[in-house]
């Protein structure tokens, strides 16, 4: 839902993005209380009248809101080794769900847990491993909803979303499996 922007906004007033809303029109200080609260971050869209696009905080007035700490890590930066795991997973759980199968004389598909449970473990890890990167992991979506969080991952740190696409092929792959 969309706020609606009063149509006489002045100069000093601020529209802002928030989980893909497009909010305001907010006074500077609100702009600083919601840096100050965690609500935006240096990432964080911005844009006020006479300014030809929305800007990042970190490149408007209010960059010296965050001086004191470095920018999150991206692009090659970034270790993917978990997510590259994580966008195997759908395969290698039907590798361990065969293996339960066959050590305890069960139906594979009684072990439809092994799936959601390593998908969601290696989501949460990466997640973890990012926030310790600077990144506000929140604007990528839940962990559990791992193509959301897989997609969101790759345009926030600004790399391609192959591991999107390997994990959505081995998942449609492992549901027409015996699995």
């Amino acid at each position: 839902m969309e706020i609606a922007a009063n149509t006489a906004t002045t100069g000093n007033e601020w529209h802002y993005e928030l989980n893909g809303v497009k909010l305001g029109p907010v006074s500077h200080s609100e702009i600083l209380s919601l840096i100050s609260s965690s609500k935006l971050a240096r990432g964080s869209y911005v844009w006020k009248k006479g300014m030809p696009d929305w800007a990042t905080l970190d490149s408007t007035v209010f960059s010296s809101q965050f001086s004191d700490s470095p920018p999150p890590l991206i692009g090659d930066a970034i270790d993917n080794t978990l997510v590259w795991f994580l966008a195997f997973a759908p395969l290698l759980s039907v590798f361990v769900a065969g293996f339960l199968s066959a050590a305890t004389h069960k139906s594979m598909s009684s072990f439809w847990w092994v799936n959601l449970a390593l998908n969601v473990a290696l989501s949460i890890a990466d997640q973890n491993k990012l926030q310790k990167a600077g990144h506000n992991t929140e604007k990528m979506g839940a962990a559990w909803l791992v193509p959301v969080y897989m997609f969101n991952r790759a345009k926030i740190l600004k790399q391609n979303n192959a591991y999107f696409i390997v994990w959505v092929v081995l998942f449609c792959l492992s549901l027409i499996s015996d699995f």
